[in-house]
């Protein structure tokens, strides 16, 4: 059975009415008016419970539709709000409709427009849009004709910029549809940078125009006694450029701007995401092959098994690698060092990663502190339960570095 949005199973006569908000939204990015008429490009959102409630469902209207239109550059918004029926609350008193324009109005920009000739008149202007900031990297992908890519930084002074401010302003509409739990950030912290992922393109008047498709944030905090310590917020590759490396590069441009800096200390992440774990694990292990080929390659790592000092002092220098992300690269190096048809080899990585995940089971005697999540504090008492879990730990983190080991095969081949 459906279940509205108020909580009460739905009678069978008002299940019509009743809707999966990721189901009925549907996005499209706009070059040209062809583009209306192309329903391969059209993508739809992956989370909306912070706009239509936590079991993301729309109530009150059968056969409901929302498009929601983006033109590339300049990112003004057209909405289209289209039913068959509305429900009647004079029919079924209990119930009415959704206000599905006010909900969508928490995040669309006031400049979101409902006329589909007025947002197309925009089009001629989509030019105009260049790109913010400094760029640091442009880069094209193989197969690709005529399509090039750049990554730019835009500042801690951002703030005093108006017209990046609205624009960037239309761009954060998408966080909420794509990023768990978002939000937007304080823009006039000038301890935020942002990076910006551009696609450059040819319009069909064979001007150029430039449309992001992705971001990061990054915010500056302060590490004692004179450093910075760069903490990633949000990440975000918009669906249609997804699965293509964009988010590899995107990171990589990261480290290696910000590892010039050497007050930098190291970059840490807020609240990651499996997905981004797996990303920055990624391009911590090309850093560190790239970089520190001397303690992370296959000879090194077979001749000193352990991670040593030098490596967790030379990977945060040079790399600006957090110690435990440091950590879970030499256990990456040293499963794609070892032989793993050797038992012996293999019970020493399997030591390795166990041995790092049970020590936040322990009891820090010294300091007579107990575990904060009681079910850990139940494996840190319980042998066997702790012997299971690690268990089934282990099989996660193989199988997590073998994926990340086999996307960095793959991009070794492309270079």
């Amino acid at each position: 059975m459906d279940l509205g949005e108020q909580g009460i199973l739905l009678p069978a006569p008002l299940r019509v009415f009743d809707c999966s908000a990721n189901e009925v939204i549907s996005f499209k990015f706009v070059r040209s008016e062809k583009d209306l008429e192309n329903d391969e490009i059209d993508f739809a959102p992956e989370f909306t419970h912070q706009i239509f409630g936590e079991n993301e469902r729309i109530f009150g209207y059968k056969d409901l539709a929302i498009d929601i239109y983006c033109l590339s550059s300049s990112l003004n918004f057209y909405l289209n709000i289209e039913f068959a029926e509305k429900i009647n609350p004079k029919k079924y008193q209990q119930f009415k409709a959704d206000d599905i324009v006010q909900a969508l109005n928490e995040w669309l920009p006031s400049t979101t427009t409902t006329n589909l000739d007025q947002f197309l008149s925009k089009l001629k202007t989509e030019q105009e849009y260049g790109t913010f900031g400094e760029q640091i990297l442009t880069y094209e992908l193989k197969g690709e004709k005529s399509t090039s890519y750049l990554i730019h930084r835009v500042n801690e002074n951002f703030c005093d910029d108006q017209k990046f401010l609205e624009w960037y302003t239309r761009l954060e509409t998408f966080l909420v549809f794509f990023i768990d739990a978002a939000s937007r950030i304080d823009k006039e912290d000038r301890n935020w940078i942002i990076y910006l992922l551009y696609q450059k393109y040819q319009n069909e008047n064979s001007q150029t125009c430039y449309a992001p498709i992705g971001y990061i944030t990054v915010y500056l905090y302060y590490a004692y006694p004179d450093k910075k310590r760069p903490r990633i917020s949000q990440v975000l590759i918009l669906p249609p450029y997804q699965r293509k490396g964009h988010g590899r590069r995107l990171l990589t441009a990261i480290y290696n701007d910000l590892r010039k800096d050497s007050r930098v200390q190291d970059i840490t992440a807020e609240d990651p995401s499996d997905e981004f774990v797996a990303l920055r694990d990624l391009v911590s292990l090309e850093l560190c092959h790239k970089y520190l080929p001397d303690l992370f390659s296959k000879e090194p790592m077979l001749k000193t098994p352990r991670l040593t000092k030098e490596m967790v002092v030379k990977a945060q220098d040079v790399c600006k690698l957090t110690r435990q992300e440091t950590r879970r690269v030499h256990e990456m190096c040293f499963l794609q060092a070892i032989n793993k048809s050797d038992d012996e080899q293999m019970k020493r990585f399997r030591l390795l990663v166990k041995q790092r995940l049970f020590e936040p089971l322990q009891f820090d005697k010294r300091r007579r502190l107990q575990l904060a999540d009681p079910a850990l504090e139940a494996l840190a008492t319980d042998p066997e339960k702790r012997k299971k879990y690690l268990a089934t730990q282990y099989e996660y983190v193989i199988e997590h570095y073998q994926n990340i080991i086999r996307a960095f095969n793959k991009y070794q081949d492309r270079i």
